[in-house]
C-alpha cells in the first residue's frame, strides 16, 4: 500500500506554501504524482447574488469584473507554482522517465470548488488542503465534505506552521468506530515511516478495542503504545490539541464527522474544533 496520486486544491492564497510542503514531503517519500487543480470559481455563480438586486448594466459590469480577477487569480497561482516546481526540480508526469521519482500536474477548473474535488478526489489515494480555520479556503467546508462525504476519500489537512519532521510522531485518536477504522487504513503508508506511533482514547473505550488496533498495527511492523485520556471539564478537541502539543505529534489521525455534519457545523464539536484549529497536519476519513 502507497500514496501514489495525490490531489492539492489550490487558489493562488499564500497559505497554498505550506499545503505545497506538506504535499511535497509526502510526494518526496512515496514517490507520489501531485496533481495541483486550481480551483476557479465561475463568475455566473457570483453574478447570481448580484442579479437579484441589481441593474441588468451593473449585473453584466460584475460579470465581467468577475472573469477578469478569476482569470488573474489564476495567472497568478499558476506562475507561482511553476516557480515552486523549478525550484524543487520536479518533473511534469510526461517527463518523470522510467526511473519515476515524483512528478507534478497542473490543472485550472471552472466551477463549484465542491463538485470539482468530488471529482477529482475518487481517482485520489489522498487529498491534501488547507484546513478551515482564517487562512482557509472561503469555500472550504464545500471541499473537504466533498472530500470526506461525496467522493469517499481521506484528507490531510496542512497547518500554518509545518512540523519540523513531518514523520516524527503520530497521534491516533480513537474512539473505535468505523470513522477511526478507515482514517487508519489510509494513513497505513504513513505509520509505517513514522518514528513513533501513540495511540489515545478519551472516556471509557473498551481495552479489548485498543488492544485490537496495537496489534493490526503491528502486524504491519508499527509498533504502537496506547493512553486513555480523561476530558475532565475540556472538550474532546481541546484534549487532543492539547496532548498532541505534549507529546510533539507531527500528525493527528482521527476520524470525522460521528454526529451528522449540520449538527457538528451547527452545535460544535471534535471534528469541527480540530478542522478549524490545524496544528499539526490532521488526516481525516469519514
Amino acid at each position: 500500500m502507497s500514496l501514489r496520486a495525490l490531489l492539492l486544491p489550490v487558489t493562488g492564497h499564500r497559505a497554498d506554501d505550506i499545503t505545497l510542503e506538506l504535499a511535497l514531503g509526502l510526494a518526496k517519500a512515496f514517490g507520489s504524482h501531485l496533481t495541483a487543480v486550481c480551483l476557479r470559481p465561475d463568475p455566473v455563480d457570483i453574478v447570481r447574488y448580484v442579479a437579484d438586486w441589481s441593474s441588468p448594466v451593473l449585473a453584466g459590469n460584475t460579470l465581467a469584473m468577475a472573469e477578469d480577477q478569476a482569470q488573474a487569480d489564476a495567472l497568478d497561482a499558476g506562475k507561482a507554482f511553476e516557480e515552486w516546481r523549478l525550484r524543487q526540480n520536479l518533473p511534469f508526469w510526461t517527463e518523470r522517465g522510467e526511473a519515476g521519482g515524483a512528478s507534478v500536474t497542473w490543472e485550472e477548473r471552472i466551477g463549484a470548488p465542491g463538485t470539482i474535488l468530488r471529482d477529482l478526489a475518487r481517482f485520489s489515494d489522498l487529498v491534501v488542503m488547507r484546513g478551515l480555520g482564517s487562512d482557509g479556503p472561503v469555500d472550504g467546508d464545500a471541499m473537504l465534505e466533498a472530500v470526506l462525504f461525496d467522493a469517499g476519500r481521506p484528507a490531510l489537512l496542512a497547518p500554518q506552521v509545518m512540523p519540523a519532521n513531518l514523520f516524527g510522531t503520530a497521534m491516533i485518536a480513537w474512539a473505535g468506530g468505523r470513522e477511526e477504522t478507515r482514517a487508519v487504513t489510509a494513513a497505513l503508508p504513513i505509520l509505517t515511516r513514522m518514528r513513533r506511533v501513540e495511540v489515545r482514547t478519551v472516556g471509557g473505550h473498551e481495552e479489548e478495542s485498543v488492544e485490537a488496533l496495537v496489534q493490526y498495527l503491528a502486524y504491519h511492523g508499527i509498533k504502537a503504545d496506547a493512553a486513555r485520556l480523561d476530558t475532565g471539564d475540556r472538550s474532546v478537541g481541546d484534549l487532543l490539541l492539547a496532548e498532541g502539543k505534549h507529546i510533539d505529534a507531527s500528525l493527528l489521525v482521527m476520524g470525522a464527522y460521528h454526529h451528522s455534519r449540520t449538527r457538528e457545523l451547527v452545535f460544535g464539536g471534535a471534528t469541527r474544533q480540530i478542522v478549524t484549529h490545524v496544528e499539526m497536519p490532521v488526516l481525516l476519513a469519514h
